[in-house]
C-alpha cells in the first residue's frame, strides 16, 4: 500500500518519503494535511477511483502511530460502502505493508486538492467526538464528475465498485436489509409503497425515503410513533426542526437522526408516521421481512399502487376535491388546478424515477 504523502503531511510525520514503486493505482492513496475548524485533518483519496476519507480532530501522538489509523480509516470506508469483509481483506493483503512516498504527479494532486474542498464546504458536517469521519466521505464521495477522455459523467463511489468487482471479480456488496410495506391512509382510495432497504439508517433517512417513493418534498414537520404489541407507544421520534411539542408522561421522545431503524426492525412493533400536521397524512409501516444477503447500498421501491396527494391539497377532503377538478376538463377550474398540479410536482406513480432518486439518498441525509 503507497501513501503519497504531500510534504504538509511528512513534515508533520518528520519523514523523507521515498519515491514509490507500486504502479497499481488501486493500491496507491494520495493524502493530505489541511486546518479545519482549528483542528489538524487528514484527506486521502484513492488515485484510481478517487474515493475519499477524512480523519479529523488528529493530536500529535496520533502520527506516531499514523499506520495504523490509515488502515483503519481505508477499512471503514470500505466497510461504509457494505463491501464485504473477505474482499476487503483481500485487498489489504494483496496492497502488503503500508509505505509512505511522494505524491505522485499533479493530476493526482489536483484530485486531492478538490477532496480537500470538499471537506471545507462539508465542515458542518464534521464531527467532533469521532476521528474518522462518515457523514463528510459520504457527501465526498457523492460530487458528480466528468470522467476524463469520456463523455460521461459518474461519483467516486461507483468508480470504487467498479474497481473492487474487477478486483473480486465477484458481487462485492452484502448487507442486512429490510422489507417494509408502507400503506398511506386516504379512506377509500388505496396507495401504497413496497420499499427495501439497508436496516443500518436512522429514522431521519427513513423519512427521506418516503418522501421519495410518495413524491413529496419534506416541505413540513412530520413524526413516527412506534407501538408495541399491546399498542402502547413505546416511542415518539420526531425531526429535529420541530420547534413547539408536548412531551407525553407516556411514551419517550427522541430525535429521528438519533434512531436507528434496526432498534425496532426486528420485534413485532406497529410503526406509524404522519408527514405535514396540517393535511395530517398518516402511514402504516409494517416489516415483511429481514434480507441477510442485500446487494446495494440504497434503498430500491419494489412495487406499489396509487398516486400519493400533491403538497398543501388540504387532506383528504381536499384531495377529493382535486381529483374532482382533475378528472374534469369542462370544471371552470380545470386549467388552474392543472398548472398548480405542475408546480406542486404532482405526478404518476412512476417506480424508475422513484428509484433513480433513491440511488443517491442516503449519501445527502
Amino acid at each position: 500500500m503507497q501513501i503519497c504523502c504531500t510534504k504538509k503531511l511528512s513534515d508533520e510525520m518528520g519523514i523523507v518519503p521515498g519515491k514509490g514503486t507500486e504502479e497499481n493505482d488501486l493500491f496507491c492513496w494520495s493524502v493530505h494535511l489541511i486546518t479545519v475548524k482549528r483542528r489538524k485533518t487528514l484527506v486521502a483519496v484513492n488515485d484510481s477511483n478517487r474515493y475519499g476519507f477524512v480523519l479529523h480532530g488528529l493530536k500529535a501522538n496520533d502520527f506516531k502511530h499514523i499506520k495504523e489509523l490509515l488502515i483503519q480509516g481505508i477499512g471503514n470506508c470500505l466497510r461504509d460502502e457494505k463491501i464485504k469483509s473477505e474482499i476487503i481483506e483481500r485487498y489489504l493483503e494483496a496492497a502488503e505493508e503500508l509505505v509512505f512516498s511522494k505524491t505522485r504527479g499533479a493530476k493526482y494532486v489536483a484530485r486531492l486538492n478538490k477532496a480537500c474542498e470538499q471537506v471545507n464546504i462539508f465542515d458542518d458536517r464534521l464531527e467532533t467526538k469521532e476521528l474518522y469521519q462518515t457523514n463528510v466521505a459520504k457527501r465526498m464521495n457523492n460530487d458528480l464528475m466528468k470522467i476524463p477522455q469520456e463523455s460521461d459523467y459518474t461519483y467516486p463511489h461507483a468508480l470504487l465498485y467498479r474497481d473492487f468487482k474487477l478486483f473480486a471479480g465477484e458481487e462485492i456488496v452484502k448487507c442486512e436489509a429490510v422489507d417494509i410495506m408502507v400503506k398511506l391512509n386516504l379512506d377509500r382510495r388505496t396507495v401504497w409503497r413496497r420499499v427495501i432497504t439497508p436496516i443500518d439508517i436512522t429514522f431521519k433517512q427513513f423519512h427521506s425515503i418516503l418522501q421519495a417513493v410518495f413524491g413529496w418534498k419534506s416541505y413540513h414537520l412530520y413524526d413516527f410513533n412506534i407501538f408495541d404489541e399491546t399498542s402502547k407507544c413505546i416511542l415518539k421520534v420526531i425531526s429535529e426542526f420541530e420547534e413547539v411539542f408536548e412531551p407525553r408522561p407516556d411514551c419517550p421522545m427522541r430525535l429521528d437522526s438519533e434512531v436507528y431503524f434496526s432498534e425496532y426492525a426486528k420485534q413485532p412493533y406497529k410503526i406509524t408516521y404522519c408527514y405535514d400536521y396540517g393535511d395530517n397524512w398518516e402511514h402504516e409501516i409494517t416489516i415483511r421481512g429481514i434480507n441477510t444477503e442485500y446487494n446495494k447500498t440504497y434503498p430500491v421501491c419494489l412495487m406499489g399502487e396509487g398516486n400519493a396527494p400533491p403538497e398543501d391539497v388540504g387532506g383528504i377532503s381536499g384531495y377529493v376535491e382535486f381529483l374532482k377538478i382533475m378528472a374534469d376538463p369542462n370544471h371552470i377550474d380545470y386549467e388552474t388546478m392543472q398548472n398548480w398540479a405542475k408546480s406542486q410536482g404532482f405526478r404518476n406513480f412512476d417506480m424508475e424515477l422513484i428509484n433513480r432518486r433513491l440511488e443517491t439518498i442516503l449519501r445527502v441525509v
